[in-house]
């Protein structure tokens, strides 16, 4: 193939595939009443993207996990807390798909929950 027709190949792929976005809410678990959202966001380039934001939070440090596995860690202000992961700025961001569970845990205990979605 020409390197020319290899190069239209490439843009094509990247023009026909888009940007996978999940997004869930997350809701308060025995007896917590905390709420939060979660939002990733993944290119064909590998670039990816993870926005958290919690509300109604007590103490100073959540852990935000997704299908079991430590995702971020967060400092919380009065009750509040948001952060955005992206590999552009080199933070490690995990591969997520539809169906992932989200939960958010102080102190090993699980406080939040949601399931990632499709828009």
């Amino acid at each position: 193939m020409a390197a020319g027709a290899l190069l239209i190949d490439l843009l094509l792929d990247l023009v026909t595939h888009k940007r996978t976005h999940l997004e869930s809410s997350l809701r308060g678990v025995d007896g917590y009443t905390g709420r939060g959202d979660i939002a990733f966001s993944a290119w064909p380039n590998g670039k990816r993207k993870l926005a958290v934001e919690l509300r109604g939070i007590a103490g100073r440090i959540a852990e935000v996990y997704a299908d079991g596995a430590l995702a971020a860690t967060i400092d919380l202000n009065d009750g509040r807390a948001g952060q955005t992961l992206d590999t552009k700025h080199g933070d490690t961001v995990p591969h997520l798909a539809e169906g992932a569970h989200i939960d958010v845990r102080q102190n090993g205990q699980i406080i939040l929950e949601g399931e990632f979605s499709t828009e």
